[in-house]
């Protein structure tokens, strides 16, 4: 076997051995030999990453590829679908019901859009509606958008979950025929806050080619203020909806689950909105009226129409009435009975038989042999040596056909830059907010010293970073500090601990606020977007994979100076 022969240095001359593995990580040998031996001598359920899939978490770092499609080898290697081995996240898991069938957010909602969002998977054949197209095929790799905007080419490969093929399928901006893009639409969310290299971004607001952003929100904050038009969105307590919570919906089967349980709400307006605001689907639906459009879009319907035609779409009338929904305004969803469980993940192909646990995607025409009969990998199997890298580019070094290690290009084996950048900032997804949602609001999660700290007034972003680093820095907690690369700066409130090894910091990513001490884009932010300090580059050239989660950068003591240079 292929990788057999790499692990056991064959083919390169390097043994991957516990010793050989101490040096690159610093942990001692003799602990990965008796991890070894507890994961081969025991049957492992593997819980790796959000939702056990990785996404959100170790996969979004400069090596992530190579780190998911290791957990599928290490699985296989114990007989993944066997008792007691499989791989995913415990809150995925029975005894919720997820045959009850209730639309996500990403299931299309009143959109429309067959194409775009997974409206055509479910919702569709249960509320049928005026289906909308979009006329323009082009598109723009989003972690390149400023070099887009500012007039160059760039190169994407969009994901698609329908077939195996569809990550090979490149985005080239601009699309021969087409316009370039003179025009933004920003509709919630922060680009500052959850992209990479932000700096880049608000840069871009200012560049000529941009001739005119609307902004869609509900804060004055994050991109808001870079808007010519400002479109004030009303909260969720001014208008009516109908929702579950955490019901991520078509990204992926029975994405009903984030949760160990599901719970649908019915959304009461608490009060009219306030100013000039107004529910997105006013302002869309105005904006829809003005082009002409305003019935192609609103089938006529109110904000109450549409959420009873949800609800009558979902499995709620076999369970409640409307009337009752309403009065009550929420329905948990009872578990399922254990005879009527659904069987176990993989269980079907450990055991040799068809598959007993149909997804909607990948298609069945991903299927070698016949519908059902294997995975839908081009060999029906588990590849170590993937058959489809092989026919895509199968010398593709940042990818090679086999799962090896590979260093970190954000890391120490970038030694000019680890001279100088010596600290590795790790940024994992929010624990108390989400993305940028939640923060930056004057609420309760201000006064979570894991979250923001207050120093004379200002709500400081809280960066954790190892207590003897802090202290070979001159920094005490709660100090006011600069984390700082050439990408841009960031000031936070210093928060030594001895939970993170020697040389690593620790910040969560998405923050809310951008508040730029001089100029945007080329000045000290004190708001607390990490991002500004992550690599824009993606983790393989041939792919669109986001590497945010770590970024080489130094800190010292912030000077109150709003410059990005640091003091020499």
């Amino acid at each position: 076997m292929k990788w057999k022969a790499y692990v056991l240095g064959e083919d390169d001359g390097i043994p991957k051995t516990p010793e050989w593995q101490a040096e690159e990580t610093g942990i001692a040998a003799k602990e990965i030999r008796a991890l070894a031996r507890a994961w081969g001598n025991k049957k492992v359920y593997l819980s790796a990453g959000g939702a056990g899939n990785g996404y959100g978490g170790a996969c979004r770092n400069a090596t992530g590829t190579q780190w998911s499609r290791m957990m599928i080898c290490l699985m296989a290697m114990q007989g993944i679908g066997k008792p007691g081995v499989n791989l995913g996240n415990m809150q995925r898991a029975t005894p919720l019901d997820l045959h009850f069938y209730f639309p996500g957010y990403a299931d299309g909602g009143i959109s429309g859009d067959l194409t775009g969002t997974a409206l055509a998977v479910a919702l569709y054949q249960r509320m049928p509606q005026l289906p909308t197209i979009n006329t323009t095929s082009q598109k723009i790799p989003r972690l390149h958008m400023p070099e887009a905007i500012a007039g160059e080419t760039v190169e994407g490969y969009a994901w698609d979950g329908k077939t195996i093929e569809g990550q090979f399928n490149k985005i080239v901006y601009p699309k021969p025929g087409h316009s370039p893009v003179k025009m933004l639409y920003k509709y919630g969310s922060s680009l500052f806050g959850t992209m990479s290299d932000t700096n880049r971004y608000v840069k871009m607001y200012n560049l000529k080619n941009l001739e005119f952003v609307v902004n869609q929100s509900i804060w004055m904050e994050g991109d808001v203020p870079f808007s010519d038009i400002v479109l004030p969105a009303c909260t969720h307590l001014e208008r009516t909806d109908i929702s579950e919570w955490a019901g991520i919906g078509g990204y992926t089967h029975h994405g009903q689950n984030q949760l160990n349980h599901r719970v649908i709400t019915f959304q009461h307006k608490c009060i009219e909105p306030l100013g000039e605001s107004k529910s997105d689907y006013q302002i869309f639906l105005e904006i829809a009226q003005r082009l002409g459009l305003g019935l192609l879009f609103s089938e006529g319907m109110s904000e109450l129409d549409w959420t009873k035609r949800q609800f009558e779409a979902s499995d709620l009338p076999k369970h409640i009435s409307w009337k009752k929904f309403l009065k009550k305004g929420y329905f948990v969803v009872p578990p399922l009975k254990e005879e009527l469980r659904p069987p176990v993940s993989f269980r079907w192909f450990a055991e040799g038989r068809k598959k007993d646990v149909p997804e909607p995607h990948p298609l069945p025409a991903d299927y070698t042999e016949e519908f059902l009969k294997g995975l839908q990998t081009q060999s029906g199997k588990i590849e170590f040596d993937c058959n489809s890298l092989k026919r895509f580019d199968a010398d593709d070094p940042e990818r090679p056909t086999i799962a090896k290690y590979t260093p970190s290009w954000e890391g120490p084996q970038d030694k000019k830059r680890f001279k100088k950048y010596p600290l590795l900032l790790m940024t994992p997804h929010a624990r108390y907010s989400y993305h940028s949602q939640g923060d930056g609001k004057d609420s309760f999660l201000n006064d979570i010293i894991d979250h923001r700290i207050e120093i004379e007034g200002v709500y400081y972003w809280t960066l954790r970073m190892n207590y003897l680093d802090a202290k070979d820095r001159g920094i005490n907690k709660f100090d006011l500090i600069k984390a700082h690369n050439e990408r841009g700066a960031v000031v936070c409130a210093a928060f030594p601990t001895n939970r993170l090894g020697r040389g690593v910091v620790h910040g969560y990513e998405s923050c809310a606020i951008y508040d730029p001490m001089g100029e945007p884009g080329n000045s000290v932010d004190r708001g607390g977007c990490l991002n500004q300090l992550t690599p824009s580059r993606t983790q393989i050239k041939k792919s669109h994979s986001m590497a945010t989660s770590s970024a080489l950068i130094e800190i010292e003591s912030w000077d109150g100076k709003g410059e990005l240079v640091a003091a020499e």
